[in-house]
């Protein structure tokens, strides 16, 4: 116990983790191999080792996986994903990717691929992973649920780790049709765009009444500068739609800058069209009414019947 001492001090200034050179500089390897069969240390990755009385940990077993693979590999969907920031549950332990032909690594979790591109791979606090939109393309293969594929998706979006154009034209390069879960992909994908669940069923709402796709958050500038962002607005015309939900928007500051924006857009012959959640959820024919009535007849679809 008093030679790991030194090693535990110096784990503690690397995020729990020694690796073989570092016991070496402290014992003979036969003690660090005796250590090891004692179970005092435990191998995070090769040659990468946490003290048995140190909790394993995502963030621990990421800087070993990555430390260990180096240009060789990249974390892996929800791993990529979880250490990106986006909304997803986090993983016990990381998954990495690497290409085809290398061979299996013990206590690691890999996957292969044979569709490895170093333009799928971003350096994120010290850590090669793959974009979010790489990830939440192989995410989506391994049985993940529509409710977290929407919440990554919203995410990723959100905080500007992807955008929808790009999330799309990657899906068509690397998903083959008949690769596990790239069809309901496909289909989550029609409403996406938004940066909430709110404004996903919102845009669901306007595809499923034929009505055109409108852009989502839209910055409006003058001189130079932002004087608005909108949820949407609808190609051709100067109707924009915000959606509200329960959350945000609530104090005297909040309401007051969303009064100055609302006033500036009318301002400048913007129409401003505002719902909340129950309108969205619970009111879609009234929304759509509102809508409908608001547009240029030519963006109604023909179907459409707006009374006074």
């Amino acid at each position: 116990m008093e030679r790991s001492l030194p090693l535990i001090t110096m784990g503690a200034c690397n995020g729990g983790l020694v690796t073989d050179a570092d016991a070496l500089t402290v014992m003979g390897p036969q003690a660090w191999h005796r250590a090891q069969d004692a179970g005092l240390w435990i191998e995070v990755a090769p040659h990468h080792y946490r003290h048995a009385a140190t909790p394993s940990t995502f963030d621990m077993s990421v800087r070993a996986g990555a430390a260990w693979l180096g240009h060789r590999g990249a974390l892996f969907g929800s791993s990529s994903l979880a250490w990106l920031g986006v909304d997803v549950p986090t993983p016990v332990t990381a998954e990495f990717l690497v290409p085809r032909g290398r061979r299996s690594i013990r206590s690691l979790v890999l996957h292969t691929t044979t569709r490895w591109n170093e333009s799928d791979v971003i350096r994120h606090d010290g850590v090669r992973a793959t974009t979010a939109a790489r990830a939440i393309i192989d995410w989506a293969t391994q049985g993940t649920t529509s409710a977290q594929l929407e919440r990554a998706i919203d995410s990723a979006i959100r905080l500007r780790r992807t955008a929808l154009a790009r999330l799309t034209e990657r899906l068509g390069e690397l998903g083959g049709s008949g690769r596990y879960g790239v069809v309901r992909l496909r289909e989550l994908l029609l409403d996406s765009g938004g940066e909430s669940y709110l404004e996903r069923r919102f845009l669901r709402l306007v595809r499923e009444a034929g009505l055109p796709r409108p852009r989502p958050q839209v910055v409006f500038r003058a001189n130079g500068t932002t004087v608005a962002r909108v949820d949407f607005q609808f190609p051709g015309t100067r109707v924009v739609v915000e959606v509200c939900g329960r959350l945000g928007h609530s104090s005297d500051s909040d309401r007051r800058k969303d009064a100055h924006r609302r006033n500036h857009l009318q301002q400048t012959g913007m129409v401003v069209l505002e719902f909340t959640t129950v309108d969205v959820i619970e009111s879609p024919a009234r929304v759509l009414h509102v809508l409908i009535a608001s547009l240029p007849v030519t963006q109604r679809p023909r179907s459409s019947v707006v009374g006074v």
